[in-house]
């Protein structure tokens, strides 16, 4: 938000400097981004001032409220908004009708105006400081008043009306066309203001068409109303697009004010554009306007927190100049929150408004005492390790993803759609953790880094068994490129299938898993080099190369490798306790198995693991071959054995019965002959 310093003194004396008005404002935790100095022809030396208000601070998005915080401040005296009564010369036949939803509805209707008068002199200044296009006198005061009072206002042509006003939920699939000419379909949780025949504006966000102010305008209908921020919040945003309206009722707009602000824009409407003014209608559902929260204040404990010594008289100065009424013992204050204040409901949040009026800067600085706690080793934060230590860099991505993504990469049946999108870009939430990384891939090649080993840890959503999304925690990772930097004393070579089976297992050790690699493909894998990763009969995740097709498009030449584990699915491994190792030497032997290519090298590693007795400690794979003096059908793997005793030293005749076992087992079970 931004307007002039100017229209500041409007409301209390003051005599700062633009530096100075800058500077307490930010120590009170409204950030101001910057300024510019500015010389009007109206009001003499004024900057424009540049907010960035929080979401939580609804009744700063005005002139009146940021002078409500600079009065407090300072100690000086508020001045109220004021306006010059201007007398109806008729009654309003209009009837209106609210919702518990947009509880609180006043209007005026104003006949015979001029529509093509100029917009006073000061309101436009004030206008384009604050960056608002002038449109015409009636839109260009309705703004006016949203800027200085933070009562949105609409102005309805008064001879398009048929029939009353009415504040309802939209019906599912009606439509409406906006002022700015999108037509939109409407669900029923959406608010709108109707007449008898039509819906004439989506309520707290935009006006329709229909019933627009025009140059040919003769007659208008004013509306001032409180909506809900519940109603009005992500409405607009649903729809694409948000709007100042919308953007002052989804954080709530001070329910009281709403006569105020017709009277005061019926005063400069009546200077600007004359007519006929009618009475001032409303509807209001008492009982449904928010409640005025109570909150005990304890100033012992506040200063205990902040580590000041602010005083009862002090602290009560400081309330009730942001209207809260305190009351009660020095020490114990009960206040009562204003109207336009919705972020104050317990103690806490007194204890920030002390804060931020006494200053952010002025608060003492007091050294914490080191306190250590055993840090609890998560899953997450093993993988993370483990994954870091091999070379691998982790990422952050946004959970919500494209459709095109979604399709492309999704792994749920039915894609979790989101209600109120930030973007149209990130209207799904992802199923899968690839299309970040994908993503991220890109950008980092098209700035020349080829070589990449990228992880993610994160959440995944999607519908199972149950009518409602899940939520899974996910670890993903990708490969491209060589397997190590350039050596002059290695030749770098590209990454392949076995690097990402590499560092899966490596990983998966952490959590004793016992793995094992069925070929299986995805639809967006490569179907002959990809695998499901089991640990025993349980499924925790899967790998392999990207499809053929989807590395074409992205215009990439060479394989690109991922892996996907849930990470629910991993039991954390207990901790390892020493064991006293042999002293005894050890045998190792070689076993070169011939066997067919559809044979993995699990199923033999488990079958020798099986019969190698319980000497045998260690078993390593160290060669696959095929080529020469192999059938075409069949492949050679070669395996190193060490069998190893606790109790004593082993034998070669010992070891000759175990590997003709293995051997015949091979055989027996796996059609597979010894190699010689």
């Amino acid at each position: 938000m931004q307007f002039s310093r100017n229209w500041l003194k409007d409301f209390l004396d003051l005599d700062l400097s633009t530096e100075e008005i800058c500077s307490q404002l930010t120590m009170a935790g409204i950030e101001v981004e910057g300024y510019e100095s500015f010389n009007s022809k109206i009001t003499g030396k004024d900057a424009i001032l540049k907010l960035d208000i929080t979401p939580n601070r609804g009744d700063c998005f005005s002139v009146f409220g940021v002078a409500r915080e600079l009065a407090v401040l300072n100690n000086l005296k508020l001045k109220d908004p004021t306006f010059k009564s201007i007398k109806d010369t008729f009654n309003e036949d209009l009837t209106i009708k609210v919702c518990p939803e947009g509880p609180r509805y006043v209007g005026r209707t104003i006949k015979n105006i001029d529509i093509k008068a100029k917009t006073l002199p000061l309101v436009a200044e004030r206008l384009a400081l604050s960056d608002q296009k002038l449109i015409d006198p009636v839109v260009d005061i309705t703004n006016y008043i949203l800027l200085e009072l933070g009562q949105p206002l609409h102005a309805f042509d008064r001879d398009k009306l048929e029939g009353g006003i009415q504040v309802r939920n939209a019906k599912d699939g009606e439509n409406l066309t906006l002022l700015d000419e999108q037509d939109i379909k409407l669900n029923s949780d959406c608010l709108v203001i109707s007449d008898r025949k039509k819906s004439i504006a989506l309520a707290g966000i935009m006006g329709g068409k229909n019933t627009c102010v025009t140059s040919n305008t003769k007659s208008i209908f004013l509306e001032s109303a409180f909506f809900k921020p519940s109603a009005i919040r992500g409405r607009a945003r649903r729809f694409g697009f948000q709007t100042d309206a919308s953007i002052r009722f989804e954080r709530g707009v001070d329910y009281e004010i709403q006569e105020l602000a017709v009277n005061k824009a019926s005063e400069i409407l009546h200077e600007t554009v004359g007519g006929e003014f009618g009475s001032i209608v409303e509807s209001k559902l008492t009982k449904e306007l928010p409640k005025a929260k109570k909150v005990l204040l304890d100033l012992d404990r506040a200063n205990k927190i902040l580590g000041t010594n602010i005083t009862s008289t002090k602290a009560k100065k400081y309330l009730n100049g942001l209207g809260m009424s305190p009351k009660g013992p020095s020490k114990k204050v009960n206040l009562t929150s204003p109207s336009w204040r919705y972020d104050i409901e317990i103690e806490a949040d007194l204890i920030e408004e002390l804060a931020r009026l006494e200053g952010y800067d002025s608060l003492p600085t007091v050294s914490l005492e080191p306190k250590f706690n055993k840090r609890l080793e998560t899953k997450q934060n093993t993988i993370s390790r483990s994954l870091v230590s091999q070379g691998f860099s982790e990422i952050i991505s946004y959970s919500f993803i494209s459709e095109q993504d979604e399709k492309v990469f999704g792994e749920s049946k039915k894609m979790v759609e989101v209600e109120n999108p930030i973007s149209q870009n990130m209207r799904y939430m992802r199923s899968s953790l690839f299309p970040g990384l994908i993503n991220t891939f890109i950008h980092n090649l098209n700035n020349g880094l080829e070589s990449q080993k990228l992880f993610e840890i994160g959440s995944v959503f999607g519908y199972e068994k149950s009518s409602k999304p899940s939520e899974k925690l996910r670890v993903s990772g990708l490969i491209h490129g060589d397997a190590s930097p350039n050596h002059w004393l290695d030749k770098s070579r590209k990454v392949t299938f076995y690097d990402v089976k590499g560092a899966v297992e490596s990983t998966l050790l952490n959590f004793g898993v016992k793995t094992q690699f069925e070929p299986k493909s995805l639809r967006f894998l490569h179907p002959g080099v990809s695998s499901t990763i089991y640990n025993g009969s349980k499924k925790v995740g899967f790998l392999g190369a990207l499809a053929p097709n989807i590395i074409g498009e992205l215009g990439i030449k060479e394989d690109i490798f991922l892996f996907s584990i849930d990470i629910d699915n991993l039991k954390t491994k207990p901790v390892q306790k020493f064991i006293k190792f042999s002293k005894f030497p050890s045998i190792q032997r070689d076993l070169a198995f011939v066997v067919k290519k559809d044979i993995t090298s699990h199923k033999i590693s488990a079958l020798i693991r099986e019969k190698g007795g319980r000497d045998l400690n260690n078993l390593d794979l160290f060669d696959v071959y095929e080529g020469k003096g192999i059938d075409d059908n069949k492949k050679s793997i070669a395996i190193s054995l060490t069998w190893q005793s606790s109790k004593g030293t082993l034998v070669d005749s010992d070891i000759d019965k175990v590997v003709e076992k293995i051997v015949n087992s091979v055989k027996k079970e796996l059609d597979g002959d010894l190699r010689t």
